[in-house]
């Protein structure tokens, strides 16, 4: 995944991110509900907000459904770890006297990774399988004579390099073109 070259670095100017930095940062579920939960909140929240709704993410209940106790765990988490990190990765700007949390333009970078988490993953091994075994029994039943006459050996062959093709196609395609021609991605 070429993630915002311009953005990410491994030797980062001090408009980008390091992917070290990115990875740490999203490497902590409660740091992603803050991105997340921010990502909501264009104008920013305050922490007392914040730690209600992870918090009621966390215990799969409305926020009014929060208890003190579930709160506070929360709170305790993010104004003592969680929020001086994203703050020091300058991916939010955390006034921790006031006790308000906003994103700054850095947070975009980490968009493409947090959309990509949310959207749920397609077994891609299981449907090349798939599509292995369908060739095989096609290849069995030719060899043995089986298909309905008519039918030439050639036929499944040219049918399972249509699959083939057609599932890998769609898989670039998801994937974007830069995974299938890494070359062409280089600047």
């Amino acid at each position: 995944m070429a993630a915002h070259p311009q953005l990410v670095s491994d030797e980062p100017k001090p408009d980008q991110l390091t992917k070290d930095t990115v990875f740490s940062v999203l490497s902590n579920q409660r740091r992603r509900q803050v991105l997340r939960h921010l990502r909501d909140e264009p104008e920013g929240s305050n922490i007392r907000e914040l730690s209600r709704q992870i918090a009621a993410w966390e215990n799969d209940v409305p926020i009014e459904g929060v208890t003190y106790k579930q709160r506070k765990r929360v709170y305790t988490s993010l104004h003592q770890t969680h929020l001086p990190k994203l703050a020091d990765a300058r991916v939010i700007d955390y006034n921790r006297d006031r006790g308000t949390v906003k994103l700054t333009e850095h947070a975009a970078t980490l968009e493409e990774f947090l959309t990509a988490s949310d959207a749920p993953a397609v077994p891609w091994p299981g449907i090349y399988l798939a599509v292995a075994a369908a060739g095989l029994v096609g290849t069995l039943l030719a060899a043995g004579d089986f298909l309905p006459p008519g039918v030439p050996d050639v036929a499944v062959a040219g049918s399972l390099a249509v699959a083939v093709a057609v599932v890998a196609g769609i898989h670039g395609y998801v994937l974007g073109p830069e995974s299938v021609f890494p070359e062409f991605d280089r600047e």
